[in-house]
């Protein structure tokens, strides 16, 4: 994984300087799974994003159809996300079916 030298070693020097949790709840406690989701469904909300849609592993998916349409390449997209092959991959990028209507429209021209 391609990662910038300087944020690896800002990041070596964060952590080995900083024992404490990198994200709290506001009770000073270090922040749950669970909260992440809690809070994500605030600010979904808050944006007019259905919030029964919006889990944490779901930007995992968001991210893997963004970084396919822009790079093109499965491959890549696997090593990122830490499968050992691309068919496990391939089951993030399912599309819906409005996005497979839209593709064979877009693909038909007569």
């Amino acid at each position: 994984m391609n990662i910038p030298q300087s944020l690896i070693n800002e990041s070596r020097e964060f952590f080995q300087n900083h024992k404490k949790e990198l994200f709290l709840n506001r009770y000073g406690a270090p922040i749950s799974a669970r909260g992440i989701t809690h809070n994500l469904k605030i600010y979904a909300e808050k944006c007019g994003i259905r919030k029964d849609v919006v889990h944490p592993h779901n930007f995992r998916h968001f991210f893997a159809i963004q970084f396919l349409k822009k790079n093109n390449n499965i491959a890549l997209l696997a090593d990122l996300l830490g499968h050992s092959n691309v068919n496990m991959t391939a089951l993030y990028l399912r599309l819906s079916h409005s996005e497979q209507r839209e593709a064979i429209n877009n693909s038909v021209n007569w």
